[in-house]
């Protein structure tokens, strides 16, 4: 964090500031003679507002804007001078300035004789320091470097420089020439000062297409600055600019490290939005306001896009602000008026003279201001298309999504839906698997897994949310998913579309060609038409084209975010279904004749591990509000009569899934039946590996023969298990009766030679009492061992071989737990009571945890890499100064391509596509 004593940092004016001006005029003299000195530049410090004295050495400043300000006079041979004025609606200051001359004036060339690399070294840091390192420095040249000198001492915790000369820039990226009269310059790890007075000049584009460039970036520059976010907050409109505030909560985390990468988690535990009642005063003087900011304050810019996230589901600038005082004064034009008192870290600190604009500079804000926000049923629109890691799947695998939501209007994005469905459908039309995920800023990233009992090939996903029920069938996310086994194949012999849209997406991989479990690298770039870089919010997937044969598909992120035509007679108070921005459950109580009641009654959570109390209304309706928690969590109902005894019967009420329509667009991939497997495990090996290695521990009668893998190749009673201990003696007790088996030094198990499966694993899967336990990146088998308590173990059933019934999850095997009678790992809370209802609520589904494989760092190789999608990234964005980002990923052991998509959304909600085929070397 560094002290913000950045004098010529605040340097904005709005075009309402310009309606009242004033003149300043006066005469420029040499101090020793008193003679006038002609062609002084004279100027408004960090303004385009300047003019040169005149023979007589007279000046005259006009339209200058009302306000306090810094005048600046150059003259070269002169000590510079900075002069304050303060001018009023209609006044003529008179301004009188005597420059003494310098000691000693060496021309150009004596200075740079005397520049050696000693001094270069120097100068490279004082660019970064002074112009910044970001995009528009890298556009912008210091013309006459040889003016600037560095002291002797200097060091890198206490960095200095000086000019004998103003310094003059060329800023290409933003169109200005300026001239700088360094005062003051030192930078070290606490705080940084750039004290002067600059003079802008606009540079003259030599075409069209140029003077637009600037024009663009010199908006963009505005809108993200401090000073619009002022300006905004005295309008009470900087939420439509996109500055969003919070503070730290009460008896939350101290530090922000301390917090997790997913803001969604952290907002309302650690962090709250800042709304105090009195952001706004009064200032010291007419014209001037104060706001108040208590504590450190982190803003979050929600029009841009940064590559340096803080939080992986927040993917734009985030900034901190702490305040000496806590409060900030400004003036109308959110020009800061106590900068020493003001503390910037993150992406606002990033900023130096290359980023300057002058305070005159007026930015078209009349329509963003004005605007109307005019909510009618075509404007309330909400479209959702989902990015899939892949086009097909086999059975058991995770699905992999980004779902983006584009909007009619995109100032409403934050009123309208925030709940995702999403679904699995048959071709019988039936809901196979239904899921509901977080709506974030516009987004959702999520997973799950296809059930392993799936039958047929031809599925569907459908997305959609409630708002869009109101808009028919054709406002829905449709997409085929054909699932298949290892022993079918898709047919196809067409190649799919790799059109891209308005905005290009160029690729660049570090090599022609890969081989087998060898790092790619791929340089990903976005242009407009024009050239332009573009910001935008993306997810990449890379798959393998053996194991994913490439298909044309009918959807794609180019022509699925298209409106419905809604009649001007359609308004939205004629909706039946309403918004859901938080999630609630409804349901309903009967007494023991089955009338609805009104009647008191406890709700309990997880084996009474948390509870709260309700009551149902005349009619026994009542309803579960704002609830918040991933996966299924076990909910108990309990209602008491007069006597203290259970009775009645709670039920929950069942949305009703929309009809489903398969669009005529839509096409399912021809499917052929082959006789082997296409990984290398297949049912006919597993056979075989099955009658060759029936090993059993301890009695045989003791297996499930009815368990959904078959028999087991080992099962270890209780008591001869080690139970006394951590999960680790468990495990190594179990170890030792199950021949193959090994424990890392990591607690990652392993029980036969180990293939990598869909979901990144080597391991088991686990089973508590038939149940399947959860699995992938970050979750160990050791970890779902740990949940049961070891003294309730009756047996542990383990299958050394690939369990094809099991689908992708079996592939190495499997650890069955299962516990003594009346022991069970499911709620004790499943009935037995007079008046208790049990039942299981099935929560919102978990985000994205794709974890690529990376062979530098994994401690163990697979025998065989069989991924079929080697890279899943749903959170990948590029800037608006480059377009510019970047993606790593391992090849697996095939010698096919490998296919990368991009698919997003760029910040004005434009789409985006692009493809790119990875050829692979050929083994001779």
């Amino acid at each position: 964090m560094r002290q913000l004593a950045f004098f010529i940092f605040s340097f904005f004016l709005v075009q309402t500031t310009f309606s009242q001006t004033g003149t300043i005029s006066g005469k420029v003299t040499d101090a020793q003679s008193g003679e006038a000195l002609p062609f002084c530049n004279v100027f408004i410090n960090n303004s385009t507002i300047s003019t040169t004295t005149d023979l007589d050495g007279a000046y005259t400043l006009s339209e200058v804007p009302v306000g306090d300000f810094d005048m600046g006079f150059s003259f070269m041979g002169y000590e510079a001078v900075q002069k304050s004025a303060s001018v009023k609606p209609g006044a003529q200051l008179t301004v009188n300035v005597s420059l003494v001359s310098l000691d000693q004036e060496l021309s150009d060339v004596e200075i740079k004789a005397k520049r050696d690399r000693s001094w270069e070294r120097e100068l490279r840091k004082f660019k970064n320091y002074f112009l910044g390192t970001d995009d528009l420095a890298a556009k912008s040249e210091i013309t006459n470097p040889w003016v600037i000198d560095f002291p002797e001492d200097n060091s890198n915790n206490n960095f200095k420089a000086e000019a004998i000369q103003p310094i003059e820039i060329e800023n290409s990226a933003l169109g200005y020439k300026l001239t700088f009269d360094l005062k003051q310059f030192q930078y070290t790890s606490q705080f940084h000062i750039i004290a002067g007075a600059t003079r802008f000049e606009e540079m003259e584009a030599l075409d069209p297409n140029t003077k637009s460039n600037w024009e663009s970036n010199r908006l963009d520059t505005y809108l993200k600055s401090p000073a619009n976010m002022f300006r905004a907050m005295i309008e009470n409109q900087h939420n439509q600019e996109g500055f969003y505030l919070y503070g730290d909560k009460a008896g939350g985390s101290e530090s922000r490290n301390l917090r997790s990468d997913v803001f969604a988690n952290e907002l309302g535990n650690s962090i709250v939005e800042y709304k105090p009642d009195n952001l706004v005063q009064a200032g010291r003087r007419p014209g001037e306001y104060k706001l108040f900011l208590k504590g450190r304050i982190e803003i979050h810019y929600e029009k841009g896009y940064s590559n340096v996230n803080t939080y992986r589901d927040a993917p734009y600038p985030i900034s901190w602000l702490e305040v000496n005082g806590n409060y900030v004064y400004v003036n109308a034009n959110g020009m800061v008026l106590n900068e020493k008192d003001v503390t910037f870290s993150g992406d606002m600190d990033k900023r130096k003279v290359s980023s300057m604009l002058p305070f005159d500079y007026r930015p078209n804000l009349s329509d963003r201001l004005q605007r109307q926000m005019v909510k009618d049923a075509g404007s309330l629109q909400e479209k959702v298309y989902l990015h899939t890691d892949r086009d097909y799947y086999y059975t058991g695998e995770p699905v992999f999504f980004k779902a983006y939501f584009r909007y009619a209007n995109p100032e409403f994005k934050r009123e309208l839906s925030k709940i995702l469905h999403v679904e699995l459908i048959s071709a019988e039309r039936d809901v196979v698997l239904q899921k509901k995920y977080k709506i974030e800023n516009g987004l959702a990233v999520g997973e799950f897994y296809l059930p392993d009992s799936l039958s047929q090939n031809e599925y569907y996903i459908r997305a959609y949310t409630n708002w869009n029920r109101n808009y028919g069938p054709d406002s829905y996310f449709v997409k085929t998913l054909p699932v298949l086994s290892p022993f079918e194949r898709i047919l196809s012999t067409e190649k799919p579309n790799d059109e891209q849209g308005d905005i290009k997406v160029v690729f660049h991989s570090d090599q022609e060609a890969y081989g087998k479990r060898e790092r790619v690298k791929v340089d990903i770039e976005l242009k407009d038409r024009e050239g332009r870089p573009v910001a935008a919010n993306l997810s990449a997937s890379v798959r393998d084209t053996y194991y994913a044969t490439l298909y044309p598909t009918a959807i794609s992120a180019l022509n699925s975010f298209n409106f419905v035509n809604v009649p001007d007679h359609i308004t939205p108070d004629k909706f039946s279904y309403p918004l859901e921005t938080t999630w609630n459950v409804d349901g309903t109580f009967s007494n023991d004749k089955g009338k609805g009641v009104s009647t008191p009654f406890t709700v309990f959570l997880n084996n009474f591990e948390g509870s709260f109390d309700l009551e149902s209304d005349k009619d026994g309706s009542f309803k579960l509000e704002e609830m918040d928690f991933y996966g299924p969590m076990d909910f108990s109902f309990m209602a008491l009569d007069k006597k203290g005894k259970g009775f009645g019967e709670f039920k929950l009420v069942e949305k009703l899934n929309p009809p489903f329509f398969v669009p005529s667009h839509l096409r399912m991939p021809a499917v052929s039946k082959t006789s082997t497997s296409i990984f290398d495990y297949s049912l006919e090996k597993e056979e075989v590996v099955q009658l060759e290695q029936v090993e059993v521990a301890t009695g045989r009668e003791s297996a499930s023969s009815n368990a959904v893998y078959g028999r087991a190749d080992h099962v270890v009673r209780g008591e001869n298990l080690n139970r006394n201990g951590t999960v680790i003696d468990l495990l190594m007790s179990l170890k030792a009766q199950v021949p193959g088996m090994s424990v890392t030094t990591t607690q990652e198990i392993r029980i036969r030679g180990g293939a990598l499966s869909s979901n990144l694993s080597m391991e088991p899967l686990v089973m508590i009492d038939g149940s399947v336990m959860p699995s992938g990146p970050g979750v160990l088998a050791a970890n779902n061992v740990a949940t049961v308590n070891p003294n309730d173990i009756d047996r542990i059933e383990v299958v050394s071989r690939t369990s094809s019934m099991m689908g992708d999850l079996g592939r190495n095997g499997i650890i069955a737990i299962y516990l003594k009678k009346g022991i069970s790992s499911s709620p004790m809370l499943l009935g037995g009571s007079p008046g208790m209802s049990s039942m299981v609520i099935e929560g919102f589904g978990m985000p994205s945890n794709y974890v690529p494989f990376d062979y530098d760092t994994a401690e163990e190789f697979p025998e065989k890499d069989e991924r079929v999608t080697l890279y899943w990234n749903p959170y990948m964005v590029t800037e608006s100064s480059s377009g510019k980002t970047s993606i790593e990923f391992f090849t697996n052991d095939t010698n096919s391509p490998k296919y990368l998509v991009i698919e997003g959304l760029d910040i004005e909600g434009k789409p985006v596509r692009g493809t790119f085929l990875i050829s692979s070397k050929q083994e001779d």
